[in-house]
């Protein structure tokens, strides 16, 4: 079954054979299911990850898939949990190009990225989209609980 498994490309640029175990562990610490529940979401991407014949993905597209996973099978408040936190790509983009038109640099968009977000997170920019997500999630799982 090992061969049918994709690659998982990590934050350190290595990859490593895609481990149903990982998100199973996943799940149990960073959401209220069940061991049932979460092996059968754990066993139900692993089903989808060699259905889709996907080479190699990457963390937030596994965590987007057992997300979506969750939603369908009304998990709710773990999908909840589970979701990331952050600007879309959309946001980012436009936050990067508007940095650098007004730096004159449009060849290189992404060479002062880091000034570019510390100048932004100081600003709270980031941090206030991303406190909204938190407190928005916050919300609806304590609204879930009732």
């Amino acid at each position: 079954m090992y061969d049918l498994l994709p690659k998982v490309k990590t934050s350190k640029n290595t990859e490593e054979t895609f481990d149903p175990k990982r998100i199973y562990e996943s799940l149990k610490e960073e959401t209220l299911l069940t061991e049932n529940e979460a092996n059968e979401v754990a066993i139900e991407l692993a089903r989808r990850v060699i259905a889709y014949k996907i080479p190699v993905l990457t963390s937030p597209e596994i965590r987007e898939m057992v997300c979506a996973i969750l939603l369908e099978k009304g998990y709710d408040k773990a999908r909840f949990m589970y979701t990331r936190l952050g600007l879309p790509f959309y946001d980012f983009d436009k936050l990067i190009t508007a940095t650098s038109h007004d730096s004159g640099s449009q060849e290189k968009p992404f060479e002062n990225v880091e000034q570019v977000l510390d100048r932004e997170i100081r600003k709270e920019r980031v941090y206030r989209q991303m406190k909204f997500e938190y407190e928005e999630i916050k919300k609806i799982i304590g609204d879930l609980g009732k």
